[in-house]
């Protein structure tokens, strides 16, 4: 038995939860129809002034180098650690531009990555890699990370297709590569791996997070001591909640089709690709749906520190509400059928797909942070970078 024949029905009771959630909202709604107005009408004052306020710029926001001194101590402590051959592997110039955007989310029998290899660290080098893991991401970020990393170990123990495919399943098959020197003006870290590839990069005091990929099959564990265990839940439920939320009317704009084509999905080296935004503005949303929406934003770029992360909420908001877009491919009411949304404006790409399980439920997911403007702090050195052909 394989991993997708084991977790072939993943979304079932995501589904099942779905539905009841649903179902109960909708009785609640008939018996309190004039608080739902009165509730909705806050919410949208509420969302009004939470998207469109008036806000410092990053810069002024983000605090400079002092902010972000834990990301520089704990990448220095982790250099540290490590031996000379080690940092050769690990360190090369911040101007290394094609090994700065060589990342893929392929395993690595697919695909070879540089840098050094987490499974060459001892116990002492995998705790101060995991500690400058932390200090780059939020609470929820790391753990998102760290569970994405670990779930190639179920993959591990399940897989039975092959010596290489299951040798690639591993938590340890996970590649860091660092770019100049913590803590000076210019510098930056990657790690790249199956379904993980988060990229940092920090100027003058202030931080991109993006790229950031992030991924997992299974996305729910069926079985099993790790029944139950999932990654990625909330992106889903959190997404079919504005989904179901439009209207007739609504979804005519924001359901661009009910199909969900190969070509959409903007991973590496595509992001050129949207010259255009699609789907149905925020201010086209009610209050409550808007306050969906945002908290969606927010579940995709809360994974990075929070100072990085309010700082390209605060971008977004300064975008405005007719900026920000809502598209959505596939089915609006079967999770475990393939389906995918995008969230688009001029400060941030999103991208969330369920891939395709055939004729049985999905349960395999993809999901991407972009900034059309910045990735890798491309904006604020003032120079573009092409990234390579995705394989």
């Amino acid at each position: 038995m394989n991993a997708d024949d084991v977790f072939a029905d993943g979304d079932r009771q995501t589904a099942q939860s779905l539905s009841c959630a649903t179902g109960k909202y909708h009785a609640a709604s008939r018996r309190g129809e004039q608080m739902r107005r009165s509730a909705i009408a806050f919410l949208a004052v509420f969302a009004s002034l939470v998207m469109q306020a008036p806000a410092a710029t990053d810069t002024q926001q983000s605090g400079g180098n002092r902010q972000f001194a834990p990301m520089a101590e704990s990448a220095s402590a982790f250099l540290a650690t490590l031996t000379s051959g080690q940092r050769a592997k690990l360190v090369h110039r911040f101007d290394d531009n094609e090994a700065r955007t060589n990342w893929s989310n392929l395993p690595s029998n697919e695909y070879n990555r540089d840098g050094l290899a987490v499974a060459n660290l001892s116990a002492a080098q995998r705790i101060a890699f995991h500690q400058m893991l932390i200090a780059a991401m939020s609470s929820q970020g790391y753990l998102k990370s760290a569970t994405i990393m670990w779930l190639d170990d179920i993959l591990r123990a399940q897989e039975t297709r092959g010596l290489a495919r299951v040798s690639a399943r591993s938590s340890a098959n996970y590649w860091i590569v660092m770019f100049g020197q913590p803590g000076s003006a210019r510098w930056g870290w990657m790690i790249s791996g199956h379904h993980l590839a988060a990229n940092f990069t920090i100027v003058n005091g202030e931080v991109a997070f993006t790229p950031l990929f992030v991924g997992a099959n299974p996305q729910v564990i069926r079985a099993g001591p790790y029944a139950g265990w999932r990654v990625l839940e909330h992106e889903l439920v959190r997404g079919f909640a504005l989904a179901r939320s439009l209207t007739d009317q609504q979804r005519q704009t924001a359901v661009v089709s009910g199909v969900v084509t190969d070509d959409l999905f903007t991973g590496k080296g595509r992001k050129d690709q949207l010259k255009a935004m699609i789907g149905i503005p925020a201010s086209q949303l009610s209050g409550h749906q808007q306050q969906l929406l945002w908290g969606l934003v927010r579940e995709f770029v809360g994974s990075a520190a929070d100072e990085a992360a309010d700082a390209k909420l605060r971008s977004i908001q300064r975008d405005g509400l007719n900026q920000l877009h809502f598209a959505w491919w596939g089915s609006t009411m079967d999770p475990t059928r393939r389906f995918m949304y995008r969230i688009h404006s001029p400060s941030i790409l999103i991208e969330y797909v369920r891939e395709g399980g055939g004729s049985a439920p999905a349960n395999h997911v993809h999901a991407i942070v972009r900034d059309p403007r910045n990735d890798y702090g491309e904006d604020w050195l003032g120079k573009h970078y092409q990234e390579q052909p995705h394989p």
